[in-house]
Parts: structure tokens; sequence; C-alpha cells
């Protein structure tokens, strides 16, 4: 039975040259359904022996060594600094520093307790949940997990991440691809395997959380608090030297360009929204101007009964554009009811001001207390006629990066130099 062999590199530093050798690893043969992850894995870093030349592909990880290993396929160096919130985090933790750079990127929460549970074996859904939460996109159709006969065994948290994941083809279902198994330990293969998948998908992964290749290094300096409205589910702005991002789970106000009326839509149609005003945190931090562009498309459509004539359909934002042309994506949906029904600066009275009961309560959510509490809302089918005036206020289900003004302005300045170079 032949082993994979997999490439490695030293440096001969009085000769100032490369040699590359070869070691066999001793468990896992040419044939092994993640040879190829595994030899990828290996040979770029992202993750090493287990013993001797053993690999263990059936073995666990811990989640300690699962972010460790992401924060490599990301290129994402350990530069945090201070001190974790996670109890049972110390300096003689195994990878404490992915750990707190994990943490303070937002890559992870940890449990509600304030623990991380390091050394711990991480199961599938924990790992789909890291990934889900670095990669770009929005709260896709329910339907797309339709394909697996253990759905159900999702845990309510982690269904936004498998319809998210599912969608960008970021998950694995070996050996039965009618099952996720969400509940099952992540073996050494698989995280090989997902591992693989991340690398070849880093289009799509937030840059926030990739090494920065911009001459100007990022640096997260803290929080501010997004309040357009009270009982919003998440108030969360993160400020970086930058960038400002406002986290999902946070409402902002929106209005359609021309009239909308949800009859006379079809799938694909898109529909642009601006900023009625300019938009400031609470401390004082500018997000970004009226004006601003939020583009958005028609995902689905459902019919009347009997008579079958378009009713309600499913609109997601999916990029906003700045008025000076940056453009960056999102996800944001219309907010609901819970009774289903599109809320709009007119939904509560003559004065134009919307009930605080048409939101949840005032207590600030963590990123996944907002994804299990909101999952009914992050793809509404709604029916509405809206005209220019209508102000509607939308739920964002995927980060809103803002690059701040100074960036913007060397971004632009460095754009027309290379045109004036050509």
């Amino acid at each position: 039975m032949k082993k994979i062999i997999c490439l490695f590199a030293t440096a001969l530093m009085l000769l100032g040259a490369n040699i590359a050798y070869s070691l066999e690893v001793e468990d896992v043969s040419n044939t092994h359904w993640a040879a190829a992850q595994i030899a990828n894995a290996l040979n770029k870093g992202y993750m090493g022996f287990k013993s001797g030349y053993n690999f263990a592909p059936d073995e666990g990880l811990t989640r300690a060594e699962f972010v460790h290993s992401l924060l490599k396929v990301m290129k994402s160096s350990d530069v945090a600094t201070g001190e974790t919130k996670f109890k049972d985090v110390t300096p003689q933790t195994n990878y404490d520093e992915s750990i707190l750079t994990s943490e303070q990127l937002r890559l992870i929460t940890g449990y509600p307790d304030y623990t991380f549970k390091p050394e711990q074996e991480i199961i599938r859904c924990e790992a789909n949940a890291i990934i889900a939460n670095v990669t770009k996109g929005f709260f896709g159709d329910v339907s797309v997990l339709d394909q697996f006969e253990d759905k159900d065994e999702i845990p309510n948290w982690a269904n936004y991440c498998y319809i998210k994941n599912v969608m960008n083809n970021l998950y694995v279902n070996y050996p039965d691809p009618n099952r996720l198994r969400p509940n099952d330990k992540l073996t050494r293969a698989e995280a090989a395997y997902l591992l693989e998948r991340v690398e070849k998908s880093l289009s799509i992964v937030e840059e926030k959380y990739k090494k920065t290749v911009e001459k100007t290094q990022t640096e997260f300096l803290g929080t501010n608090t997004l309040k357009l409205v009270e009982g919003a589910p998440r108030n969360t702005v993160g400020i970086y030297n930058t960038k400002m991002v406002i986290e999902a789970g946070n409402v902002i106000l929106v209005r359609p360009e021309q009239k909308v009326d949800s009859k006379k839509l079809e799938v694909g149609d898109q529909i642009v929204f601006v900023a009625p005003a300019d938009v400031h945190t609470q401390e004082g931090a500018f997000l970004y101007p009226a004006g601003t562009k939020f583009v958005a498309d028609v995902q689905k459509l459902t019919y009347t009964p009997f008579r079958h004539k378009k009713d309600k359909n499913l609109i997601v934002i999916r990029k906003f554009y700045l008025p000076n042309g940056i453009s960056h994506e999102m996800g944001g949906v219309a907010y609901t009811t819970d009774k289903g029904k599109i809320v709009t600066t007119r939904s509560s009275n003559k004065k134009d001001v919307v009930k605080e009961n048409y939101f949840e309560g005032r207590k600030e959510l963590t990123k996944g207390e907002f994804l299990v509490k909101y999952t009914n809302k992050l793809a509404p089918l709604v029916k509405y006629n809206l005209d220019p005036n209508d102000v509607i206020y939308v739920l964002v289900t995927g980060d809103m990066v803002i690059p701040n003004e100074h960036y913007w302005q060397f971004e632009v300045e460095e754009d027309e130099q290379t045109e004036e170079d050509m």
C-alpha cells in the first residue's frame, strides 16, 4: 500500500539555499479519501503530525488547534495584544495567542459562561460556525438543507452557518453525501479537507479576517454603539484604524429610489434603496452619508393559493455603494414584525415613530445569540407596496464593512495616480 509523500523545505544557512526533502506519512495511503487535502495541510504547515510521522486522520482535534490552523490558512498572524475574556485561557494554554487573536478578530465568541474550552474536541457544527463567521454572504434559503437526511439534527444556533456554508460549498459530508452529521467530532482528515476548501475560497473570506496587505496595518481600536432604533437585536460597531464594521444584528434605515410593489417583481429583479440621512454612532463616529445606495435583489417568490398570483417575496441586500464610488458586500433583509409585516416609519402612528415593541428587547445580543433568536427573520417572505417616501428598517445579516474617510481618500488617490501613470 503506497503512502502519501509530503514535500518539505529546509534552508542551508551557510549556502543560502533551500533544499526540498520528502517524508512518508505512515498512516495515510494515497487512496485515502482526503489524501490530497492532508498532504496540502502538511506541506503548507496548516497542520502537523500527531506523533512521529503519523497524521492520525481519524482522531479529533481541539477547538484551539482548529482556530490555530484556520488562522494559518487566512495568513492571519498572532498579533493580538491584551488579555482574553475567556476564564479558561491563560498564557500556559496551548495556542493561547491564536485564541486571543481569534477572539479580538471576533472569529470566535466562546460559551455563555465566558469559557472557550480550548482542549475540548471540536465538533462539526462548531467548526462550520467558525467558517461561516469569517465568510462573506447572507442568510440564504433554508431549502438548501433539504438534500440532507439529518438536517433536523443541526442545532438551531448552527442552522444559519450550515445554510451559508452549503451555499458557499464550505462543508464536509464524507462518507455519506446525504448526511452532515453536525454533532459528530470533526476528524483531523475532515479538518484538512475544510481548510483546503477555505484556502481555495479566500476571495469570499471577510477582509478583516485575512492578513492585511495594504500599506496601513489594520488594528482593532474598540467598539461604538449604533442605536437608530431602541431594542434592535445588536448595537455593536467595530472600530478599526482603516474601517468601521456595522456588525450583523444591527438595524439601519433605507428608502426605495422608486415605487416597489412585491406583486410586480420577478426573481432576479434588482431594487435600489438609499440612506435617508447621515449615520453616526452614539459616540460620534461618522459611518456613512445620506445617499449611500443599497442594492437588493429578489431571491424568492410565493403565490396566493388558488389564484396563483404573485404575493410575497424575499429581497436581500447584497452590496452598498458609498457616494465616492467605493462598494462593499454585506447582507441585509427587511425587518419584519412577528406577524411577518415589513416595518416602516409609518408602521406605528402618524408621527412616524416606531413602537419599541416591534423589536425584541433592550439587551445587547452576541452574534451567536442573534443568529439563534432571529433565525425566522433572516429570510423573510413579505408583501409590501412602498413608495420613495417610505423609510423601512433593514436587519443587517452580514457585517457591513465601511472604510474610514482617510482610507477612502488614500484609495482614490492611488487609483488616480495609477491611471495617470498608464
